[in-house]
């Protein structure tokens, strides 16, 4: 019979026991479990090629999976795309310049994500880029809000050029009633073939500038000898960034004739030269419903220009029948991801139809000209039924050849049953 102090000993010894099994089970457990250790990433730019991201990293573990998650500020949330071939020590993705769209002054961000044999996901280190365009010796001068980027020209054209851009952003900010306080990067091109190679390949021909207000930048093609022009199409691309940060949403972007009707109405009101545009097209027929643009404008030059002269002219007839405070109030509801009549109707009683028939009205079009597929016609056609024309030639197929080659197809017939026929009666016999 062992000794009470002897029991609490054997008891001790165990529990001792089970605590260093634990330890052992646990640190053994530790070490075998699969791990990454990630080094420090990088990430290089080169204009017109795209991004490279590198991640080096040191493991004996077995990837599942490897991806690399990249956010660009065009979009509401990360890409997630999936590396083919990891390496043996390093992870490398080349993000396209021409598939992904980008244009100078995107800042991204991404990290690699790796997904281990036991399903355990690890997140490398955030990795952050500028694609730029590196063409060119950039020089810089810093306003207020705009930072002024250029390249050809000299201190006086830089200094004109920045104060366009901050007259423009605090123009088209008091105007839309909103304060701006992020800076806005200004980038001016001298030469034609340089500018649009940095707005991409659908950059249209007859552009010069471009305003991309998810990135915050402006672009424009302005010679150093040609500062005028500048007047005009830096607060219109301004008066756009202004614009994208009020109605920047998720779910739905306004009408566009509406973002760029006060883009024209801000930088150079409703000119004379608009008005006659609009007046001849009412005249002869050819104007366009605002319902025609609520999306891109026509590529036509014709039809590009009447676009935006349509437009201005619908935000002039806005702001003379509701106000100013009505307009900013119906640009502000699109930001809550209003639908069109949603937002119409909240700053006017009014959905986008009923105001697009109003301005036509205001404008002396009551019947809107009918285009696209016309109603079949009533049939049967007779043969002699012409293609409208006096000399046009016949929509009915001929029907004296269409008889002769039915009849030769009955001959065929018969004298096929005939031979058919005949050989059976042989064979009987």
């Amino acid at each position: 019979m062992s000794s009470p102090s002897g029991g609490k000993f054997a008891r001790v010894a165990v529990a001792f026991a089970i605590a260093v099994a634990m330890a052992i089970g646990s640190s053994a457990g530790s070490v075998a479990a699969a791990s990454i250790t990630f080094g420090t990433p990088t990430a290089s730019s080169s204009f017109g090629k795209g991004v490279t991201f590198r991640q080096p990293f040191s493991s004996g573990a077995t990837f599942r999976e490897v991806d690399i998650a990249i956010t660009d500020p065009r979009s509401f949330g990360p890409a997630v795309v999936r590396i083919g071939t990891p390496g043996v020590s390093s992870f490398t993705y080349v993000l396209d310049a021409l598939s992904a769209n980008l244009r100078p002054n995107t800042q991204l961000v991404a990290r690699f994500e790796v997904t281990l044999a036991d399903g355990t996901v690890e997140n490398g280190p955030e990795i952050r880029v500028t694609y730029q365009d590196d063409r060119f010796k950039w020089k810089t001068k810093v306003g207020t809000i705009v930072r002024l980027h250029w390249y050809d020209g000299d201190e006086a054209f830089a200094q004109q050029a920045l104060q366009m851009g901050e007259k423009g952003i605090s123009d088209a900010a008091t105007f839309l009633g909103f304060k701006e306080t992020a800076p806005v990067d200004f980038y001016v091109y001298s030469d034609q073939s340089s500018f649009y190679d940095a707005l991409g390949p659908d950059a249209r021909d007859n552009v010069g500038g471009r305003a991309i207000p998810e990135t915050r930048t402006l672009f424009a093609l302005i010679a150093p000898g040609d500062i005028s022009y500048a007047s005009t199409v830096v607060p219109h691309e301004l008066t756009h960034v202004v614009f994208g940060d009020i109605v920047r949403n998720p779910y739905h972007q306004p009408v566009n004739w509406l973002n760029e009707g006060i883009a024209v109405y801000v930088s150079q009101g409703f000119d004379s030269s608009d008005k006659q545009l609009v007046e001849q097209a009412a005249a002869d027929g050819s104007l366009m419903p605002l319902s025609a643009i609520r999306g891109m404008f026509p590529t036509t030059q014709d039809r590009f220009f009447l676009a935006y002269a349509e437009a201005v002219s619908a935000v002039d007839y806005f702001m003379r029948t509701y106000g100013h405070d009505d307009l900013v109030k119906l640009v502000k509801a699109f930001g809550t991801g209003a639908s069109d009549d949603e937002a119409f109707t909240a700053a006017i009683g009014l959905g986008v139809d009923g105001f697009d028939a109003a301005w036509m009205k205001a404008n002396g079009v009551t019947a809107l000209r009918s285009f696209g597929p016309l109603p079949a016609p009533t049939g049967p056609e007779t043969a002699n039924s012409t293609s409208g024309s006096s000399g046009g030639s016949s929509n009915s197929l001929p029907v004296v050849p269409l008889l002769a080659a039915a009849a030769v197809l009955v001959g065929l017939l018969l004298v096929v049953v005939l031979m058919s026929r005949r050989a059976r009666s042989r064979g009987a016999s």
